[in-house]
């Protein structure tokens, strides 16, 4: 549900066929191709202590290594032929809010510097934000 909201706040003014809703993820994650950015997308200092607030408030389990909180948060972006952002799934991490921060990120930061596929049908991506902070 969250990600057909964001497929059509992100869609905006752009010409979607109503198929590239109904598009569905890729059963395996890890056979998508990794998204190459046109350009860099901005996160700072300040994505990572919001999300380690997010995660502390919702008692997140997360790895722990060195006295490190790690959390990777996968997502699958699906792009049209022009390279917009029509629809972005979080992969499971067991901590929804950060899932739901990784895709409010995406939406804001990366719609329109997406990669550009070489078809001209709607592609499937994968991305990972990763976050950490001490213990």
């Amino acid at each position: 549900m969250i990600d057909l909201i964001f497929a059509i706040a992100l869609a905006g003014s752009t010409n979607m066929v109503a198929d590239d809703l109904d598009t569905a993820m890729p059963e395996d994650f890890s056979a998508l191709e990794i998204a190459k950015f046109r350009k860099k997308i901005t996160y700072g200092e300040q994505h990572e202590r919001k999300a380690e607030r997010l995660a502390k408030a919702a008692q997140c389990d997360l790895p722990v290594a060195s006295h490190w909180v790690f959390a990777k948060i996968h997502a699958a972006i699906l792009v049209s032929a022009n390279g917009d952002i029509l629809k972005i799934v979080p992969v499971n991490s067991g901590c929804p809010e950060l899932e739901q921060y990784t895709v409010n990120h995406l939406a804001r930061y990366a719609g329109n510097i997406a990669p550009i596929p070489s078809s001209r049908k709607p592609t499937w991506y994968r991305t990972t934000m990763n976050f950490r902070w001490p213990e």
